[in-house]
């Protein structure tokens, strides 16, 4: 399955593993539940799929990476214990608490989470010493004579034998004991999450007509190339960073991040075309509604080659759904600094009352940083989130030099609720001159067809021209509705531009429909 499918997967199983009877004991008993085995390649997100699964069921969150511990920091540590056996006393050997398992109990007895998740990564590639240790873990649930406690989830991650020469196969009694979970690269599932990261517009658009390369294996007795989700995206990254820099970007960049020669140097090339036609068609200003713009990309719509249109596609795809993001950012903001207002006040209502606003406001915010950094070092929010909760304190930490916290609370939410107002009419305003541009008096009696090639079977001479255009435009709308940015916005504005196309597109059907376009037109 892909990585999103494995994602729901967890989720379901949290939500079964922790569901409990009236009499507090749990439905499925720690007996059966079996620890979660992910196996799959490296970099497609294994890890961050336990860390939001976690997150989504609102259970606490430990993570180790197996290959960095010995069996004495997995296990604990020996000491002699003595013990009366049949009435004569007897030297025992006994071990401290597993670090592992006191990570959890710690984790329990800060956050007041008592359901987890506790995610061993790479649990194949372990030491010799430890392997039997993880055995018994990954069987019994207990390091020594610590036992995981109840409500505690074992998950595991690892890499096939084809990418890590490190790797121990489990043998089919322990296999027998796991929930395996099977997890395969999926560029269809990854670029959902890439729009909705801002991942580079160049490297999506090169994906979208070359998905065979966004995982790759090479290897051979004398070298190995690759190129992995992560690669992809710590690239999309830098590639961002050097523009805003001036900084020359080549293959030799590239292959730093996707590191295989023949990939970087294509990629590279795609790059430059990329940049060269961002910087030479009039995207922004046709998005902005400038009428020669218009004129200019409508004429390229109809014309040009669909490898043409792509790059236009792409280019404003990637401007708007910057400012989708943007716009989720603001709201996002405004429901931070909002929910920090109100636990203020609460706080206010609950404690003595403070001599000035500002030492009331410092007491608070001394309590809220305590609960930031436990949910920081539990991992129980994503980063973004941390950020979001930080910037919203600052903002209320502002307020200190306010007699009124209520207005002055109200005159700030006001500001914000304007600011992403403002941002959601120039999202209304650049899908409109969007579709326009793209000629819907022509495409839309193509859209309602099942295929474009059934509707232009009577028509053999007209097929790369409505093809192209039909590509282009099927192209631009899955792309935006895959951003979940997107779908938060066309929820909140549904008499939008593109809701007419909604109805005509069969998205059960986009997908293969999509591909089939992409390969007859490229």
């Amino acid at each position: 399955m892909n990585i999103q499918k494995a994602r729901e997967e967890i989720i379901r199983t949290i939500h079964a593993y922790t569901a409990q009877k009236e009499d507090g004991t749990y439905m499925i008993p720690s007996l059966r539940q079996r620890p979660l085995l992910l196996i799959g390649p490296p970099g497609i997100g294994k890890t961050a799929v336990m860390e939001q699964a976690a997150r989504i069921c609102q259970v606490g969150f430990v993570s180790y990476t197996m290959t960095h511990h010995t069996r004495q920091s997995a296990l604990g540590l020996p000491y002699i214990e003595h013990r009366s056996f049949g009435g004569e006393e007897y030297a025992v050997t006994e071990y401290t608490m597993s670090e592992i398992i006191a990570s959890v109990y710690r984790c329990m007895e800060e956050t007041g989470v008592h359901n987890g998740l506790l995610f061993l990564d790479e649990i194949n590639c372990v030491s010799e010493t430890l392997a039997p240790a993880i055995l018994q873990f990954l069987q019994n649930k207990t390091f020594g004579s610590h036992r995981l406690p109840d409500g505690w989830i074992l998950a595991a991650a690892g890499n096939p034998p084809e990418y890590n020469k490190s790797v121990h196969e489990f043998d089919i009694a322990t296999l027998d004991r796991l929930k395996y979970i099977s997890v395969e690269a999926d560029y269809s599932a990854w670029r959902s999450y890439a729009l909705g990261e801002a991942i580079h517009g160049a490297i999506l658009a090169y994906l979208d007509t070359h998905p065979d390369q966004f995982y790759l294996l090479k290897q051979t007795y004398a070298s190995r190339a690759f190129a992995t989700a992560r690669g992809w995206e710590d690239l999309s990254c830098m590639l961002k960073e050097y523009e805003s820099l001036n900084y020359p970007v080549d293959a030799e960049l590239i292959i730093q991040y996707l590191q295989d020669r023949e990939l970087a140097e294509e990629f590279a090339l795609f790059y430059h075309l990329y940049h060269s036609r961002e910087e030479h068609l009039p995207v922004a200003q046709m998005l902005a509604g400038e009428k020669e713009a218009m004129t200019a990309c409508q004429t390229l719509f109809r014309e040009d080659s669909f490898e043409e249109q792509l790059y236009l596609v792409h280019l404003m795809l990637s401007c708007i759904n910057g400012k989708l993001n943007e716009w989720q950012k603001c709201c996002q903001q405004k429901t931070r600094f909002s929910d920090a207002v109100d636990r203020l006040l609460r706080f206010q209502k609950q404690n003595h009352p403070f001599q000035t606003t500002a030492a009331l406001i410092h007491a608070f915010l001394e309590k809220e940083h305590g609960i930031l950094k436990v949910r920081r070092d539990h991992g129980l929010s994503p980063d973004s989130e941390l950020e979001e909760m930080r910037q919203a304190l600052l903002e209320v930490q502002k307020m200190g030099y306010h007699h009124s916290l209520y207005q002055a609370s109200e005159d700030e939410l006001i500001r914000k609720e304007a600011v992403c107002e403002e941002a959601a009419n120039d999202i209304l305003k650049m899908l409109e001159c969007a579709i326009r541009t793209m000629d819907p008096e022509l495409i839309r009696p193509v859209l309602t067809g099942n295929s474009v090639n059934e509707q232009s079977s009577n028509h053999l001479e007209k097929i790369p021209d409505q093809a192209g255009k039909n590509a282009a435009l099927v192209l631009f709308l899955s792309s935006l509705w895959q951003n979940p940015a997107a779908g938060v916005f066309f929820k909140r504005y549904p008499d939008n531009p593109c809701t007419p196309y909604w109805e005509q597109l069969d998205f059960s059907a986009r997908e293969n429909a999509l591909k089939e376009f992409l390969a007859a037109v490229t």
